[in-house]
């Protein structure tokens, strides 16, 4: 779930803003017990988190790559057609409706104020959005793919792949490319059509319509040029990028290097190699073992 359809379940959700919660299950191993009782004082989003703020502490919840939710308010659904498999990780029932919560990460947050520890203006659907900020955080990773850095949560707090992909696409720029080697204008355009896309992302999920107004996301054929959608998983993030050689001007070379760099867990090395990228290039030290 990206940024936009965490928004829109913040909305979703406000009919549980100041109710109590009657009772508390799922296989979460977190404690999830002492929910039960506490009321809700506000829920809220900040780029990929929902947050539920009781009166000591709050309750982060992250969708990761599967995470989905489903909630009734007096009997009636208000979250529409997302993917509802497996055993829940939590459900909060109330006197007004139940929400359950699939295969996502909740974790207790010990802040009576967890929204004033968010920068917000690293949110693309904030009100206090800053592209100037954005911009400025792009340009210091001079070495990294722009599909690396648009998925930089502290830059484009909110941005997941399906965002990335598209506005790639809009902007007519291509995935591998570095940002040392994107022009200043195309620059703004990308962090401008970040949040622009993001906003038309809302617009279409409150109606169920975004999958078939995606332009290049999973999809197989350029609506411009008519020729084939390509696809690579690429990048420190190793992450699948969706891209149109002739539109978005992809070099053979480019598409045909696919770096994966992963940690041990599987995990790509996210913003830590991003940092490595922006840095001069040292040989390694040999490590000690023990």
């Amino acid at each position: 779930m990206e940024g936009p359809s965490l928004h829109l379940a913040a909305e979703q959700l406000q009919p549980f803003a100041g109710r109590r919660i009657e009772r508390v299950s799922g296989n979460s191993k977190i404690g999830i017990d002492r929910l039960t009782g506490q009321t809700v004082d506000e829920i809220f989003a900040w780029g990929k988190h929902l947050v539920f703020q009781f009166d000591t502490f709050a309750l982060r919840v992250h969708f990761m790559l599967w995470g989905t939710f489903a909630a009734t308010v007096n009997g009636k659904s208000v979250t529409g057609d997302y993917r509802r498999t497996g055993p829940p990780r939590l459900v909060l029932d109330f006197p007004n409706g139940e929400i359950t919560i699939w295969a996502a990460s909740v974790k207790f947050v010990e802040d009576a104020d967890a929204k004033g520890a968010y920068d917000f203006a690293a949110d693309v659907m904030a009100d206090e959005w800053d592209a100037r900020a954005a911009l400025k955080k792009v340009r210091a990773f001079p070495r990294a793919e722009i599909a690396d850095v648009l998925l930089d949560q502290a830059i484009f707090a909110g941005v997941g792949n399906i965002i990335k992909n598209e506005v790639l696409f809009r902007t007519r720029v291509s995935p591998f490319a570095k940002i040392r080697n994107i022009p200043m204008t195309k620059l703004r355009a990308i962090v401008a059509d970040a949040r622009i896309f993001s906003f038309r992302f809302l617009e279409l999920r409150r109606i169920f319509s975004l999958r078939k107004n995606l332009e290049v996301y999973r999809k197989s054929v350029c609506p411009r040029c008519g020729t084939k959608i390509e696809r690579r998983v690429h990048g420190q993030r190793a992450r699948r990028s969706f891209f149109c050689r002739r539109c978005q001007r992809v070099r053979i070379t480019e598409a045909s290097r696919t770096p994966i760099s992963r940690s041990r867990s599987g995990t790509s090395t996210r913003n830590a190699v991003l940092r490595d990228a922006a840095a001069p290039k040292r040989r390694a030290r040999p490590r000690a073992r023990g």
